[in-house]
């Protein structure tokens, strides 16, 4: 059964960090397939074929398709680690701000 949430926890959920609203910003989407592939770095030459891999499990509805591309854009991250670039600079950069602010 779910819990109800206080009228605190309901504020607090409500209120959005600076980095929460910049991640939204730069990559607005809620579900995790969409923004693993967002902060995924793939080559120019493969994002045509990527595309067509997506419109084929659009298309078909197919959870295979969507294992597969979820599994390569993971794999690429670990590979590269390149298309968490945004996402670790969004968060460092407020991170120094805190320490600046302390100091």
């Amino acid at each position: 059964m779910a819990r109800q949430m206080g009228i605190f926890e309901s504020l607090r959920a409500g209120i959005q960090s600076e980095e929460e609203i910049a991640i939204g910003a730069l990559f607005p989407t809620k579900d995790k397939f969409r923004m693993l592939q967002m902060i995924t770095h793939h080559q120019q030459k493969a994002m045509v074929p990527l595309t067509i891999l997506g419109m084929f499990r659009r298309m078909y509805k197919s959870n295979l398709l969507r294992t597969v591309q979820e599994e390569l854009n993971t794999n690429k991250i670990c590979l590269d680690r390149l298309g968490r670039v945004e996402l670790s600079e969004i968060v460092a950069a407020r991170r120094e701000a805190r320490e600046r602010e302390e100091e």
